[in-house]
């Protein structure tokens, strides 16, 4: 049993973490009893959610929970717990399971809007690369529409990307300010423009957290990958004053071959700990963008590497203090694409949807109304990464 404070987050684990557990079930079965009614539907669907949880978590459960501002967390890519919309997953999870009929955007969990072209960086990895700088062509009123028609869907998990959406902080307020509060709204970052009054102002507007590239523990090394000298600054002060929010932190990081060490990625997590990360993101580096026809790909020895990490940061009681880790990659070999329509969506810098940052399949304009048949046609061509 453990439980944790660094800053603003604490990390529960143990029986803290299993009564916590127990309180959630307890309201996913009075959702469920008022949902179906029927004892034999509720405990279909039961099974049902408990099949997704074990797909999507490591040996069966979330060995580690984080606690931030009054709220649970256990993974930066889903709803905190409570709210209303932290149970719509499950319920969705629940129609499918009792094979009831779903649109394939109710069925969506996550969506990351690509919300800017503009960003004061041009990194080493960066998968907007060809587009970098240019005229944005979505309008403000169409990233409201945008918005309104996910929460209209039930999506209860936007996230704005880019480019930088910190380089347009007075439209990004307006949007939350304007949407519904049935979502857990994020923001990608590289701490640009995330002053104390900048994070102030979008926890008032909406937000939940916020996810800051980092990709170092060592100064020089970051400004090297993010071709900035301003830019380790940029993302400490970021933490700071996100956390002085009160916001979600989670530190991002691009694995590459060079970093990619055990000592290295604790190093990682321990540094993360210390600016008041809940959580680390742990991604692999793809030949997209700016890494187009080049050598990135992870090895099996380094994808091994990052595995036995993953497990054993998020499951060893010795290392039950540090942040949580999120590793995307591992359960995509374990699960396949969670993206391409699945269950995630990315839309791009011009309002297109696309299976994820990655994999630019460009199909149809959001906004119109053939959606489905795009999402759907999404879902045959996921980018399933090698089992190794």
């Amino acid at each position: 049993m453990y439980t944790a404070t660094s800053n603003n987050t604490t990390i529960l684990s143990g029986w803290r973490k299993k009564l916590v557990f127990s309180i959630i079930w307890l309201g996913v079965f009075k959702k469920l009893l008022v949902t179906f009614k029927r004892p034999t539907l509720i405990f279909k669907a039961i099974n049902h959610i408990r099949e997704f949880r074990n797909k999507h978590s490591i040996y069966k459960t979330f060995p580690k929970i984080a606690v931030v501002d009054r709220r649970v967390f256990f993974n930066c890519n889903v709803n905190g717990w409570p709210s209303n919309y932290f149970y719509r997953s499950m319920l969705i999870e629940s129609r499918k399971g009792l094979e009831m009929p779903i649109s394939n955007l109710e069925n969506i969990k996550m969506v990351q809007i690509a919300f800017t072209k503009k960003c004061p960086l041009n990194c080493e990895h960066c998968f907007e690369g060809p587009v970098l700088n240019k005229k944005d062509t979505l309008t403000l009123e169409q990233h409201k529409q945008i918005v309104k028609k996910l929460q209209d869907a039930g999506v209860s998990m936007i996230e704005f990307g880019g480019g930088d959406p910190m380089t347009r902080i007075n439209d990004l307020v307006e949007i939350l300010n304007s949407a519904r509060k049935t979502a857990d709204f994020w923001v990608y970052t590289s701490g640009f423009n995330f002053t104390e009054e900048n994070a102030r102002r979008l926890k008032k507007a909406g937000l939940t957290g916020v996810s800051i590239g980092l990709d170092h523990y060592l100064s020089e090394k970051h400004n090297a990958f993010r071709r900035n000298q301003k830019a380790f600054d940029w993302a400490l002060e970021a933490a700071k004053n996100a956390k002085n929010a009160k916001l979600v932190i989670t530190a991002t990081i691009c694995v590459t071959k060079e970093f990619c060490s055990m000592e290295n990625l604790f190093n990682y997590v321990k540094f993360a700990q210390t600016i008041g990360a809940s959580f680390v993101q742990i991604l692999e580096p793809r030949a997209a963008g700016n890494y187009e026809g080049k050598d990135v790909l992870l090895n099996s020895q380094q994808i091994q590497i990052m595995k036995d990490f993953f497990i054993d940061v998020n499951t060893n009681p010795v290392h039950a203090d540090l942040p949580i880790v999120d590793y995307p990659g591992y359960f995509q070999r374990k699960n396949k694409c969670a993206g391409a329509g699945n269950h995630y969506l990315y839309i791009d810098t011009d309002g297109y949807i696309n299976s994820c940052p990655f994999c630019r399949n460009k199909k149809t304009f959001f906004l119109d109304e053939n959606h489905e048949e795009s999402i759907e046609s999404l879902k045959t061509e996921g980018c399933d990464l090698p089992n190794i």
